[in-house]
């Protein structure tokens, strides 16, 4: 049976009283204990830096609680984003309050909510966590390292399913710990085991399902809300080996100790998993590190700004890579933009309000600009030609038009929505999807690209137009009428947290959480967070014969093929200076011959041969970036084309 909902004033009343309590609490880390768990502040007496452990040889700290005490994992209920958004869902859904303040406590306040549970408990209520705090030290130390290894990677242990039994172990990824230190100390015994390193470890509260409701407010269906590990299932990086810590917890391949107790204890080992945890969550980031003390955070400034310098170092070197190709002809300036995805999920990847986009800029010789798209204003909010769902673009010839890579939301009748309740299905999932994912991975039904990119021919395909390249191609056509000299294109991968008609629709509602979360977001900056750049340059000069040299050519040359860009045929014109054996091919830019236009041996002149597209089997290629080789005497001439379907 439901509680009744949370008097606004109550929800105020609390949260003041969690800030006060937070602030005189500053710094330190919690030492309370429960009959499952302990505070991280008791896991900190001993696996600390100092006495050679957790010092790396350039002096750095790297023990578990200073790296962790300033991550998302560390705050998960003090995070005032989720707070506010779990207020907001109260108040859409008054009726349903108790489910979703367990449900949403089960991974953000998980010792406090698996303690109750544990002790009889059919839910868990905000109130609850508020009191307790061990619910306050967020994802912490004995809530990770005593999961145990059931139904990892199962339906049954997702959404936060995790099995924590009386046991008392704590698992951890080195043989042969010496046990009677930490039994002595904590009533825990230290064991060895693999599945701390693996990927289903993360996989049970990050592969997060969630209910939905009809208009009557019954529960309708699940929907994945956030499903990150699936994504790395259906990737190269899964065959691989490579987990979710290998990204997320970087190795330090240095032997050091890993107590500083007791000192006769003096066991190296190597690598050392530095508890970084950095994800993509840069505007929580400048949150916290601006109001640490407000939001009541156990992390010095320092710790709080390295956090937040981690986390654009990742988004920035880690998460995508950029290129621009192209061609001017005529009065258009053709281009292709590649966006790559580096990462072993989705990007952006987990929650429903993230979004990244191209802004591409052309500016002329006086460094005007001629075209652009995906500017945003100072609130944050993209430029874009329409309000609402903007579709996934494969050619853009309009400022008004912007590449946005996200997941939104549409509720039973097929409405765009942004509350999680509501949420049914994705009318439009065009996050870039890892390396290697293709439809016919396991439960691709799940993590199905959505919408028009779906039929993208370029999208997450390779020139062969084979799926998983985990990459898309978006084409831009600008016209530059009788521009003359040297043209600056510059295209930006940016991305951010919440989305504008995210934070927008967060903000109708006027719950107290909702509020104070608005007066954080409104004292930081919205500059959205740069990934990735490419700068190309373009001449407006084109290259032609000659008409001296056309019946007589004074040397080889392979000329632009006109039109380029094309969508049907294409002429390709060469010249030849003495006979020679030559071979004309098409090839695309991963280096595979396409098809073999002409061959053989030729005499003087100029040339010209027809391409229409198509591969040696006589089918049409995805549109792209191909290559016309012309070889003569042991020489090779190559040209870009751009084909168009």
């Amino acid at each position: 049976m439901c509680e009744l909902p949370m008097p606004k004033a109550t929800w105020f009343v609390l949260l003041g009283v969690f800030s006060l309590c937070m602030k005189s609490a500053s710094q330190e880390l919690p030492r309370q204990k429960s009959h499952l768990f302990s505070g991280s502040g008791n896991c900190a007496v001993c696996h600390r830096a100092g006495n050679g452990a957790f010092t790396t040889s350039s002096g750095t700290d790297i023990s578990p609680t200073e790296l962790w005490r300033s991550t998302m994992m560390a705050n998960s209920f003090k995070d005032p984003l989720w707070q506010a958004k779990v207020a907001a869902e109260v108040t859409a859904h008054s009726a349903l309050q108790s489910p979703i303040e367990d449900k949403c406590t089960t991974c953000h306040a998980p010792m406090g909510r698996t303690e109750a549970i544990f002790n009889g408990s059919t839910s868990y209520s905000f109130l609850q966590a508020v009191a307790d705090p061990l619910s306050g030290d967020g994802v912490s130390c004995t809530l990770c390292h005593q999961i145990q290894q059931d139904r990892f990677g199962q339906e049954s242990g997702f959404s936060g399913h995790y099995v924590i039994l009386d046991q008392r172990t704590i698992f951890g990824p080195y043989t042969a710990p010496t046990g009677a230190p930490m039994f002595n100390q904590t009533g825990y015994s230290p064991v060895y085991s693999q599945h701390v390193q693996q990927s289903e470890l993360c996989a049970v509260c990050h592969t997060l399902f969630t209910p939905y409701v009809d208009n009557q407010g019954q529960i309708a269906g699940y929907f994945p809300e956030q499903v990150p590990y699936l994504e790395w299932k259906n990737s190269s990086y899964a065959a691989k080996g490579v987990s979710c810590q290998s990204c997320h917890m970087p190795p330090v391949v240095e032997p050091m100790k890993i107590t500083t107790s007791p000192p006769w204890l003096t066991t190296m080992r190597s690598p050392v998993y530095a508890h970084d945890f950095v994800g993509a969550n840069i505007l929580m980031n400048s949150i916290f590190t601006k109001f640490p003390a407000e939001i009541g955070l156990a992390a010095s400034v320092d710790n709080l700004t390295a956090t937040k310098s981690k986390t654009k170092s990742m988004l920035s070197d880690a998460t995508a890579a950029l290129s621009i190709d192209g061609q001017i002809t005529v009065d258009t300036l053709a281009l292709i933009v590649r966006v790559e995805n580096l990462a072993g999920h989705k990007f952006p990847t987990g929650f429903p309000s993230r979004q990244a986009w191209l802004h591409l800029a052309v500016k002329n010789q006086n460094n005007q600009i001629l075209f652009e798209s995906g500017n945003w204003n100072a609130s944050g909010k993209i430029l874009r030609e329409q309000e609402g769902l903007e579709r996934h673009h494969q050619v853009i010839r309009d400022p008004g038009q912007v590449q946005i890579y996200e997941a939104v939301m549409q509720d039973v009748d097929e409405r765009i929505t942004y509350t999680l309740l509501r949420g049914a299905k994705y009318v439009k999932d065009n996050r870039i999807p890892p390396k290697g994912f293709t439809a016919q991975g396991q439960g691709y039904e799940t993590i199905a690209v959505a919408g028009e990119a779906a039929v993208d021919p370029d999208f997450n395909r390779n020139e062969a137009g084979e799926q998983g390249s985990g990459a898309d191609y978006v084409l831009y056509r600008v016209f530059i009428g009788q521009q003359a000299g040297e043209l600056t294109v510059t295209a930006e991968l940016r991305y951010q947290t919440i989305s504008f008609d995210f934070i927008d629709d967060l903000f109708n509602d006027t719950a107290d959480p909702v509020l104070r979360f608005k007066a954080y977001y409104e004292a930081v900056e919205h500059e959205p967070m740069l990934v990735r750049s490419a700068v190309r340059k373009f001449l407006t000069t084109s290259l032609d014969l000659h008409e001296k040299e056309k019946s007589n050519p004074l040397h080889y040359e392979l000329l632009q093929n006109y039109p380029n860009p094309f969508n049907g045929s294409t002429m390709i014109q060469y010249a030849v200076h003495k006979p020679a054996l030559f071979a004309l091919s098409v090839y695309n830019l991963y280096g595979r011959k396409i098809k073999t236009l002409a061959q053989g041996n030729i005499i003087p002149g100029v040339y010209q041969q027809q391409w229409d597209g198509t591969n040696s089997n006589s089918q049409t290629v995805p549109s792209g970036v191909y290559l016309a080789c012309l070889q003569l005497d042991g020489e090779k001439w190559i040209s870009r084309m751009i084909f168009l379907q």
